[in-house]
């Protein structure tokens, strides 16, 4: 009886620490083509100039939408009248004093619609009151509300230039 002969040893290209010694390879993914190409240093160049150029495209569509954003912010707010609500106090069960500030033109006529609520939220007073031209801006105001239950709080709801219509209607 002749016995066959042992098998040839295969080469392999990398094993790791486990699998030495048992006589299992590792899979090696390898082309030639791809190998070729990175070592003559051909499509990896490419590959970083068009990464360079989409990072500056996607910059400077970034620096332009950023312009744009301010832009428009801007453009809506320039020429505004703004106020600020500082406070109130309750004089009587039919009356509220609200307190604000303003920042406007100085040289214009502001109308500010203020109002009074209750406990529950319900509005309770309305005033529209003319605010005259100031010396400077912002300048501050108390103007009364008179309610037909008493209020709990009073507030500047809106306010425009009197020559305008209000920005709701």
């Amino acid at each position: 009886m002749t016995s066959a002969p042992p098998p040839e040893p295969t080469p392999h290209r990398a094993s790791d620490g486990a699998r030495e010694g048992r006589g299992m390879e590792r899979a090696v993914d390898w082309d030639a083509e791809e190998e070729a190409a990175e070592a003559r240093g051909g499509p990896r160049r490419l590959d970083d100039r068009a990464r360079r150029r989409w990072w500056l495209v996607g910059s400077a569509a970034v620096a332009v939408m950023t312009a744009l954003a301010v832009w428009f912010g801007i453009e809506a707010t320039s020429g505004r009248v703004h106020w600020v609500n500082t406070g109130h106090q309750v004089v009587s069960g039919t009356q509220v004093d609200v307190r604000f500030d303003l920042r406007r033109d100085p040289a214009r006529e502001v109308v500010c619609r203020l109002e009074a609520q209750e406990a529950s939220h319900a509005v309770v007073g309305r005033a529209d009151v003319t605010v005259g031209p100031a010396q400077s801006s912002p300048s501050r105001h108390v103007e009364s509300v008179r309610t037909a239950a008493p209020a709990i709080t009073g507030y500047v709801e809106e306010c425009w230039y009197a020559d305008e219509e209000p920005r709701g209607r």
